[in-house]
C-alpha cells in the first residue's frame, strides 16, 4: 500500500504470535476467511474483524472476533477517526447497526484523512478540537472522507472549515432528490465562507431506489455547481459480490456506463453524457 493510499478493504498483519485481519467490505468476507485458516495453519493465534466479519457470524465462528481491532491504520496510515457511531439510521449503511449511537473520542493522532461518521453531529467544542489541532498541526491534504452531513451544515462549521488550508476537500453528499435544497444550501454556505468549488466533491448514491433520470438529474445538478460528483453504486449490505446488485429500474449495463462517466468528468473531453454514449458505440 502507497503512502496515504487505502488497502482495497482488505488488510493483515501480524504482531508477535497473533495474526490479524480486518475485512471492510462484504464480498471481501471469504477472501478473509482463507487468510484466517491460512495463519491458523502457520500456528498464529487469529483475531479478525470489520464489517464484513461481523456480518458474517457463522463464517467466522471459529476464529476470535470480540473486541475491537484498531484496524484504520492497516487500511491507510493517513487516516484517523475522531468520533464513531452517528446520529442517522439510513437503510443502505451499516455504521447504525455495528457502531451504535454517535460517540466522541477523548483523544487521537491528528492525520490528514477525517473518516468520521458524521463529524457536524458532534458537539461544537469537539469539532472545534477537530478543527484546531488540524490548524496546530499545520497538516496538509486534509480531506473530510466520509462526507458532512448536508442537512446540519451551519454557518459556523462553514466558516471554521474555512480556516483550513486551501487545498482541503469537503465532501458532502446528495443521496436522493428529497434533500436537494438542504444540499443546495450547505454548498452555498460553503461557498460563502470562502471554501472554492474545486474543493467540493459530492457523493451521489445511484442504483438505490431511484431511476436512472433520478440519478442522472442529481448528477448533473452537482456538475453545474462546478463540483465533481462521486457516483456511488449501491451495494447491498451482504452482497458477497461486488456490483452484483442491479435495481428494479436498472440495467447492469447502463450502471456500468454510469459510473465509467461520472467517475472520469475530467476525461472526457467536455462530452456530454449522451454525446460520449454515442462515441463509446462508435470504438
Amino acid at each position: 500500500m502507497t503512502k496515504g493510499g487505502w488497502s482495497g478493504g482488505l488488510v493483515e498483519w501480524t504482531e508477535g504470535d497473533t495474526a490479524f485481519i480486518s475485512a471492510i467490505f462484504s464480498w471481501n468476507a471469504q477472501k478473509a476467511y482463507s487468510l484466517c485458516v491460512y495463519y491458523r495453519e502457520l500456528g498464529f493465534n487469529v483475531r479478525c474483524g470489520g464489517q464484513a466479519i461481523y456480518q458474517n457470524p457463522k463464517m467466522f465462528a471459529e476464529f476470535d472476533t470480540n473486541g475491537t481491532i484498531d484496524a484504520l491504520s492497516h487500511h491507510n496510515p493517513m487516516a484517523v477517526f475522531t468520533s464513531r457511531g452517528c446520529i442517522r439510521k439510513c437503510s443502505f449503511c451499516l455504521v447504525p447497526k455495528l457502531e451504535g449511537d454517535l460517540v466522541e473520542l477523548d483523544d487521537w493522532l491528528v492525520k490528514p484523512i477525517v473518516c468520521d461518521n458524521n463529524l457536524l453531529a458532534t458537539s461544537t467544542s469537539h469539532f472545534d478540537k477537530v478543527i484546531d489541532r488540524l490548524l496546530e498541526s499545520r497538516i496538509r491534504g486534509i480531506d473530510f472522507n466520509q462526507g458532512l452531513d448536508a442537512r446540519i451544515l451551519t454557518d459556523y462549521h462553514a466558516k471554521r472549515l474555512a480556516e483550513l488550508p486551501k487545498g482541503t476537500i469537503v465532501r458532502l453528499a446528495l443521496d436522493n432528490v428529497a434533500t436537494e435544497k438542504l444540499y443546495l444550501s450547505a454548498f452555498k454556505r460553503l461557498r460563502d465562507a470562502g471554501i472554492r468549488s474545486k474543493q467540493i466533491r459530492t457523493y451521489v448514491l445511484i442504483g438505490y431506489k431511484d431511476t436512472p433520470e433520478d440519478a442522472r438529474y442529481r448528477l448533473e445538478k452537482v456538475r453545474g455547481l462546478s463540483v465533481l460528483p462521486n457516483p456511488m453504486r449501491y451495494q447491498p449490505l451482504d452482497a458477497l459480490r461486488r456490483n452484483s446488485h442491479v435495481g428494479e429500474n436498472w440495467s447492469n449495463d447502463l450502471l456500468i456506463k454510469y459510473m465509467r462517466y461520472w467517475s472520469n468528468l475530467n476525461k472526457v473531453g467536455g462530452l456530454t453524457f449522451d454525446e460520449w454514449i454515442r462515441f463509446e458505440r462508435t470504438q
